[in-house]
């Protein structure tokens, strides 16, 4: 009799081990899930810096040819990159009203890395792991890692372009400062995309 009772005592203590591990593990992929979850959405389309795109977003389609670059810098790529030394982003008016120190004042006061023109053919066309096309490459090959995660996580939209930002900044005495990432420390990259 007593023998039965050591021998239950052990499956009893076993059954609990088993059952209270594998609750541990479902309390801790929960949370790790939720972890994840709030990275993503810390660094990915944070409503502080949506309103910052909107802003780049209003001025390019008031102050550049946007529309023009549209129609003919997409033919080898699906990524070009938006800046003042871009050809024909401004013309010859334009740059009589320097609209393109404003977009290099912008890139500074809004701590701005670097700002994309995306064709949405990309999220349907390239996989990118595999990049198969020649054009595929070419779009991702000066893409760093975090920005690429970050263009995997967009969705075919009814727009043709996405207007993707990086934002990059740390803070120095309190203030939000522009940084390079990869070589200033504790700098930290934020990513939006509006449709253009």
């Amino acid at each position: 009799m007593k023998k039965n009772k050591k021998g239950f005592v052990l499956i009893e203590t076993i059954v609990t081990v088993v059952v209270l591990t594998t609750s541990l593990l479902y309390l801790y992929n929960s949370y790790s899930s939720i972890i994840a979850n709030e990275n993503t959405r810390l660094y990915y389309d944070d409503v502080a810096y949506i309103y910052k795109a909107n802003y780049i977003r209003k001025f390019l389609e008031a102050h550049t040819n946007i529309e023009e670059i549209k129609n003919y810098a997409f033919d080898n790529t699906y990524i070009v990159t938006v800046g003042s030394s871009f050809d024909n982003m401004f013309t010859d008016e334009q740059r009589t009203q320097e609209f393109d120190t404003s977009l290099e004042n912008i890139y500074t006061n809004f701590n701005i890395n670097q700002i994309l023109l995306m064709d949405v053919d990309m999220i349907n066309n390239c996989d990118f792991s595999s990049n198969d096309s020649d054009k595929c490459k070419l779009s991702t090959e000066n893409l760093n890692y975090s920005l690429r995660d970050y263009i995997r996580t967009l969705n075919a939209t009814d727009y043709n372009y996405y207007l993707v930002v990086e934002f990059s900044e740390k803070f120095s005495n309190g203030n939000a400062v522009k940084c390079t990432p990869g070589i200033d420390t504790y700098c930290n990259t934020y990513y939006v995309s509006l449709e253009i």
